[in-house]
């Protein structure tokens, strides 16, 4: 997810805690501790850095080459996007904040000591879970297991969780907050217009769902307010997972059918990947990979699991230019499909561009739709992320010749190429 998402999550985890341990604490009388206003500050610092802190991998992960980039693919959520990596980064956490406020000279309860622990893991594993859901992908079972694991829940930016946040807005000490909370809502409406990401009614959820709920939050107790944020992100997730498991099902039946089709049992399904379009669990965009005889084919479709309400048509989709060159898909649009475009390419010439180099051999390491492309140059790209050449960084340039042989290649991490059931091999090296 985007850090602003994580940031709001954060916020949300950070004053459910000092809610509900404050009441307690002061009814059931613990020995004292830190200051009510000293533990919420520590306690919501604590939840918004464990919650953004397993994206610390992009000090050494970003960057802006092609190289770069590459590093990108296979750096940023890896090693600190593990339960072992969190657990650390928690442990991190956890010590760096007692260290700070014995530093401020205030004195710590064991009760305290056990809320900062406790909120430091829940929130860095609430990051982990987070980024689970979308279609990027996590590994979190490394060093056991190293196959990549994908949610194809949530968009990678989903504003409803900022919403979600909105009965908390006046808990915000400052103005700076109060006006960066309010821009974030603004800006995320405007580009979503902008991109058509964002329907008309999609921008009205937004809009009218944050005064509404700042309103409730305003006529509540602070308990009451962080128990609705709580609520509303608990349902905004559970609504897209399970709108997820409706899609994917379509998504099953579409591939069975494309992929199926070849009499002699030539044809098989590979994988699907979903991603619904921001505030609007109805709307899905999905690639089909399989394989028919010798070809790779990857097929896009913009997917309404409720075409009575919403129709595909109506469903909103990127319009960016793509790098692959994708042909019409020769099947009829229905209310509840449009199809986008097909890519399709000889397995053979693929595997063979997706060996040639220590960097294809690397980039194979992240790609889950991956595509090839010669012309203006030839390159690899993952059909995820692919927005054209101009913005394409999800992309390896294969014009530089390089050794293949896995001797001679730089060190990268042991991630499971996803598409090594493509190649029938375990490993793409």
């Amino acid at each position: 997810m985007d850090n602003v998402t994580h940031t709001m999550i954060g916020l949300i985890a950070g004053e459910t805690v000092f809610e509900h341990s404050d009441r307690r604490i002061r009814d059931g009388g613990a020995p004292r501790g830190l200051p009510a206003r000293v533990r919420r500050s520590a306690l919501v610092a604590v939840a918004i850095i464990g919650s953004n802190l397993p994206d610390v991998d992009l000090l050494w992960s970003y960057g802006g080459s092609s190289g770069n980039h590459l590093r990108y693919m296979l750096s940023h959520r890896g090693y600190t996007h593990t339960v072992l990596g969190c657990a650390a980064l928690a442990a991190l956490l956890y010590g760096c904040a007692e260290v700070w406020l014995r530093i401020r000279r205030v004195g710590l309860s064991a009760v305290d000591r056990a809320l900062l622990f406790g909120t430091a893991f829940m929130t860095t594993a609430l990051h982990l879970a987070m980024d689970y859901l979308n279609s990027y992908g996590v590994h979190p079972y490394w060093p056991v297991d190293d196959h990549w694991r994908y949610g194809d829940s949530v968009f990678i930016v989903e504003p409803l969780y900022w919403v979600a946040a909105a009965p908390l807005f006046r808990r915000l000490e400052s103005r700076l907050s109060r006006a960066l909370f309010v821009s974030a809502i603004a800006v995320v409406v405007a580009l979503g217009a902008a991109t058509r990401l964002l329907s008309v009614g999609s921008c009205a959820v937004l809009l009218i769902g944050a005064l509404a709920l700042d309103l409730l939050g305003r006529r509540m107790s602070a308990v009451s307010a962080s128990r609705l944020s709580v609520g509303v992100a608990v349902s905004v997730t559970l609504a897209f997972v399970w709108a997820g498991q409706v899609a994917a099902q379509h998504a099953d039946a579409l591939a069975q059918e494309l992929f199926g089709r070849v009499r002699d049992g030539a044809g098989r399904a590979l994988d699907h990947v979903l991603t619904p379009m921001p505030v609007n669990p109805m709307c899905w965009d999905v690639w089909l990979l399989g394989t028919r005889g010798e070809r790779y084919i990857a097929r896009h479709v913009v997917l309404s699991i409720a075409p009575m309400v919403e129709k595909a048509s109506a469903c909103p989709a990127s319009v960016e230019p793509h790098t692959a060159r994708l042909t019409p898909v020769p099947e009829q649009n229905s209310d509840g499909l449009r199809w986008m475009g097909e890519y399709s390419t000889a397995l053979p010439e693929l595997l063979r561009q997706a060996t040639s180099t220590c960097d294809a051999n690397a980039f194979m390491q992240f790609a889950r739709a991956p595509f090839s492309s010669t012309k203006p140059r030839t390159l690899l790209g993952d059909l995820r992320f692919d927005r054209g050449r101009e913005r394409g960084s999800f992309e390896v340039g294969l014009d530089e010749p390089s050794p293949a042989v896995a001797s001679d290649c730089p060190r990268t991490p042991p991630w499971i190429a996803p598409r090594a059931d493509l190649f029938a091999t375990p490993e793409l090296r």
